[in-house]
């Protein structure tokens, strides 16, 4: 079983990529990519979303509403070097579909077909992320015809409508079903993927090459090694310590200085610092799981030493306190 990490925009950048590399996923992608911007040519979009020391083993995902700039941005991520490239069709954001992009271009059978056979001989894997519906539309089986058409890399479905947004439940019965339909490329799940346990209860009964990790990763990349080594043995053995914890916090602040500088890491990393620490405040979140990912520590203050670290503007103070939890 394949584990690959998904591409979220302010989140997968270079600095936590490097992270996420530390335990092991089989693919990385970046930062979704602005196919308008990249054929600009952006700064913060070439020299900053795209910023890759690894292509064998990290991806690229494009997204856009128009299908020449869509065409013009693959070819252009492949010039950069990626060599995976996939095209987005999940994102739900209004933001991003009133342009009729992510998940809108679910409507847009045509363009996408058109981008692909216009992509079909391109030296690199183009493949899709889809969600299961948007707005009248609920066939996505039509995008795994058109993916084994096209003969893709794979395609990723998320088992949420474009409606849901992030909320509710993924609907793991439509992926079940599409998992199992004839084809000819590798299928991944994705969704309400936050938890080994839960995993191998959600994937058991679909035909799955691989599973897509997104907002489980956040703040907890040991999900990557976790899901993996409760998928081939039934057992977990890399368990989330607090000293680790605050050791790769330091690392991914760091990592952001050295990319960013001092003012944006001492920012960006606010918005990881809760979802790599909660699970040590939560008391009876250790104890929901039918297995043992977190040691067991607990501290009923330590939300509110984040929270000060959070407020903390200067980095060597904050370091200072991240080292004193």
């Amino acid at each position: 079983m394949k584990i690959y990490t998904a591409p979220m925009a302010g989140i997968t950048d270079y600095s936590f990529r490097k992270i996420l590399k530390k335990f092991e996923p089989d693919f990385l992608f970046t930062e979704m990519v602005n196919a308008n911007l990249l054929n600009r040519e952006d700064g913060t979009t070439v020299n900053e979303l795209l910023k890759c020391d690894e292509k064998e083993k990290t991806g690229t995902q494009i997204f856009g509403g128009d299908r020449n700039e869509l065409v013009s941005g693959i070819f252009k991520l492949k010039d950069f070097g990626f060599r995976k490239i996939n095209i987005n069709m999940g994102c739900p954001q209004p933001k991003i579909t009133k342009n009729g992009a992510g998940s809108a271009l679910l409507e847009n059978f045509e363009l996408v077909e058109e981008v692909l056979l216009e992509t079909k001989d391109i030296e690199a894997d183009i493949s899709l992320k889809i969600r299961v519906g948007y707005r009248e539309f609920q066939n996505p089986e039509i995008f795994l015809k058109l993916a084994n058409k096209y003969n893709l890399d794979f395609i990723c479905v998320h088992g949420r409508t474009q409606e849901q947004m992030y909320s509710g439940t993924a609907n793991w019965e439509i992926v079940e079903r599409l998992s199992k339909m004839p084809r000819n490329i590798e299928f991944f799940g994705n969704g309400d993927l936050f938890d080994p346990f839960e995993i191998k209860q959600k994937i058991s009964f679909c035909n799955l090459d691989g599973i897509i990790l997104s907002r489980g990763i956040i703040g907890n990349p040991w999900l990557i090694l976790q899901t993996r080594e409760f998928l081939k043995f039934g057992k977990i053995n890399t368990i989330q310590t607090f000293d680790e914890t605050k050791s790769i916090v330091l690392e991914h602040l760091e990592n952001i200085e050295e990319n960013k500088g001092k003012i944006k890491a001492v920012l960006e990393i606010n918005k990881f610092l809760r979802p790599y620490f909660k699970k040590f405040w939560e008391k009876n979140l250790n104890k929901n799981s039918e297995i043992v990912t977190v040691e067991d520590f607990y501290d009923e203050n330590l939300k509110g030493k984040i929270d000060k670290i959070i407020l903390e503007k200067e980095i060597l103070e904050k370091i200072k306190m991240i080292k004193q939890l």
